[in-house]
């Protein structure tokens, strides 16, 4: 007797999206630009410790896991375990690829050895992912260039970078903004790069904070380089994150006492406002010397806008969303598309993403064919 049935035969790698505990808010605006849905994954703790386990298959498929920090949610230690032990559990269920979606890489500023015995944090913490099962990396603004050197050899990393979205969220958001009246200053020689980035984004000129000590044993002062013939009405101090805030402060006193009757603005892609941060910044926002600090939600800002709200600046916080330049480059990697091509590169929030709006019809269904089995 012959019995046939329908079956299904697999001809490509259904993608699957999965996120740590931590920042979901940033997860699920990713996967709406993208209409896909998140991967079901539980998570618990108790007296043995982390407990991860998927609650769908992912044999074959392409899977991608979104890690963003929030401190109200989990201590970042205890994250990173989270995604070395989702990656782990993905790794044993036979997927096609792991790409790690971190929109800001933790320890990033432990990037070099200052000091003989001294560890390279950012390193370490890759080579780990990678030795879980990661494949490749995603991530926004390394606080160091040098640091997509860090990924191991037979592993992927992609940089990201945000200056379209700022750049489209200060026209938007300085007011009677105008190019002629603008200048973005850097925090320091460090940061001039990508300063100078968000400068030829707005077509703006430029100008630089620099700490120098008059004599050896002397304090560190901040003193401004710019072109004395410019009198700007509008400063926009530009760094890729803000931690406890204390070179922050001092810059914007520096801009003020260079230029008193400029309006100053402060950029930054990822906030951490650590420690005594919102204190020191809230002075300089109700004497209207700082207007507005700007960062975006590559790590989550609820804690934060409760500090801010404590100490009564809560509307001088500002949050640029960066789901949809993490959508684009999900859909790119999933299709096997680079990341580095001008034309997803010089795409903002203002301009349609052609790529990302066929992402709505890659249904899982496509990805395997109806077939005979003969028996």
């Amino acid at each position: 007797m012959v019995e046939s049935a329908r079956v299904r035969v697999p001809v490509g790698h259904p993608p699957a999206v999965f996120c740590t505990p931590g920042n979901r808010d940033l997860c699920e605006r990713v996967v709406d630009h993208l209409s896909w849905s998140l991967g079901r994954v539980r998570f618990s703790t108790g007296g043995s410790g982390i407990y991860v386990r998927l609650e769908q298959s992912v044999a074959n498929s392409d899977v991608f896991v979104i890690c963003s920090r929030d401190d109200l949610e989990t201590e970042v230690n205890f994250m990173l375990f989270q995604l070395l032990f989702l990656i782990d559990a993905i790794k044993a269920e036979s997927p096609d690829r792991i790409t790690v979606v971190l929109p800001c890489v933790e320890y990033s500023r432990q990037d070099r050895r200052f000091e003989a015995g001294e560890s390279i944090a950012p390193k370490a913490i890759l080579d780990m992912l990678v030795t879980s099962g990661a494949d490749r990396f995603v991530t926004i603004d390394l606080h160091n260039q040098a640091e997509s050197g860090f990924c191991p050899s037979n592993a992927v990393l992609d940089e990201l970078t945000p200056e379209k979205y700022f750049a489209h969220f200060i026209r938007e958001s300085v007011p009677h903004f105008n190019p002629e009246e603008t200048l973005v200053c850097a925090t320091d020689a460090g940061g001039a790069k990508r300063a100078r980035k968000m400068a030829d984004e707005l077509q703006v000129g430029f100008m630089m904070a620099d700490k120098f000590r008059s004599k050896v044993g002397d304090v560190s002062q901040v003193k401004i380089i710019a072109d004395a013939t410019v009198n700007p009405k509008n400063v926009i101090i530009v760094d890729d994150m803000f931690d406890t805030c204390g070179s922050l402060v001092k810059v914007v006193e520096a801009v003020h006492t260079y230029v008193p009757g400029a309006k100053i603005f402060a950029v930054g892609t990822h906030g951490y406002f650590s420690k005594d941060a919102v204190d020191k910044i809230a002075p300089f926002v109700k004497d209207k010397t700082l207007t507005w600090i700007a960062v975006s939600n590559t790590v989550s800002q609820r804690q934060t806008k409760k500090k801010f709200e404590e100490a009564g600046v809560a509307e001088y916080l500002k949050v640029v969303d960066m789901s949809r330049l993490l959508a684009g480059a999900i859909i790119r990697v999933h299709l096997g598309a680079s990341l580095n091509l001008p034309k997803f590169r010089q795409l903002g929030p203002g301009i349609a993403d052609p790529v990302l709006a066929e992402a709505a019809f890659v249904p899982t269904s496509q990805y395997a064919l109806l077939a005979t089995s003969v028996s």
